[in-house]
């Protein structure tokens, strides 16, 4: 999983959230910045670069593979600047007001997981220091969860359709994202949002791209009891994605979304 993570996640999901805070995140001239949910290392360390020499950088991430990636990146790098921990979003293992950047990556995370989050970041920046979150918001994924109720519907099984729409509604919208940071201690909040949109040439595709299936799928059909009826779904899927494409690709989007505050 971590090798797909680097492989898949990184260039074709992470690198567009990274680059939100490249464009919206003025990096302090030195001090000590926060990558938590570093993933495989490879921002934390571009951000021990592009700091200068005054700067250190901790990388936490949930993920004893990841970090193994990672602190080898590191080492190839002559990376001397940064170190990663074991941690997850939810508990750093950190101290207060530790850090003059802090900057979270929830993207991939349960929307469930984005208070605590953003209340344990908000605890370990320094007075002062910006704190910056990247996730996924309300509209991503709408083309893909639209015809997974046309398939229900096709398949007699619209008895789980409300939990095919708490799928829906579960992300946070912009606004309650902003008001999350606000109530976490943040001020001065404000958020970035733009488009990310993945293409695909047909339904078999898409079900076997390893950013939907390792990171997605399980999921999306864990409100389906049994492998048969996920099957039989996933079949239904597939055969109205290549009928509704007319042989154009398939697209899924996602909105991927920058909070940005100051403690």
């Amino acid at each position: 999983m971590a090798y797909l993570y680097d492989l898949y996640v990184v260039p074709v999901w992470r690198e567009a959230f990274d680059q939100l805070v490249d464009d919206e995140v003025e990096l302090p001239k030195d001090g000590k910045f926060l990558d938590a949910g570093s993933g495989t290392g490879g921002y934390a360390i571009d951000l021990a670069v592009r700091g200068g020499a005054k700067t250190q950088v901790v990388g936490v991430d949930s993920s004893h593979e990841r970090l193994a990636l990672a602190r080898g990146k590191a080492e190839v790098a002559k990376a001397k600047r940064v170190e990663f921990h074991h941690g997850s979003l939810q508990s750093l293992g950190l101290p207060d007001d530790e850090f003059d950047l802090v900057i979270g990556d929830v993207s991939m995370a349960s929307p469930s997981e984005i208070v605590p989050a953003l209340v344990e970041l908000a605890r370990v920046a320094k007075k002062g220091a910006t704190v910056a979150l990247k996730l996924t918001t309300r509209g991503s994924f709408d083309e893909f969860f639209s015809i997974y109720w046309e398939a229900l519907h096709n398949q007699n099984l619209l008895e789980y359709a409300p939990q095919l729409e708490g799928l829906i509604t579960e992300r946070l919208t912009v606004s309650d994202a902003e008001d999350v940071a606000t109530a976490a201690g943040l001020k001065d909040v404000r958020s970035v949002t733009q488009k990310e949109r993945f293409d695909y040439s047909g339904g078999n595709e898409f079900f076997e791209a390893p950013l939907i299936s390792a990171f997605f799928l399980d999921d999306w059909f864990a409100m389906l009891p049994d492998q048969e009826m996920r099957d039989r779904v996933r079949q239904e899927l597939v055969k109205i994605i290549d009928e509704e494409r007319r042989m154009m690709d398939f697209d899924v989007s996602i909105k991927a979304t920058l909070i940005i505050g100051r403690k």
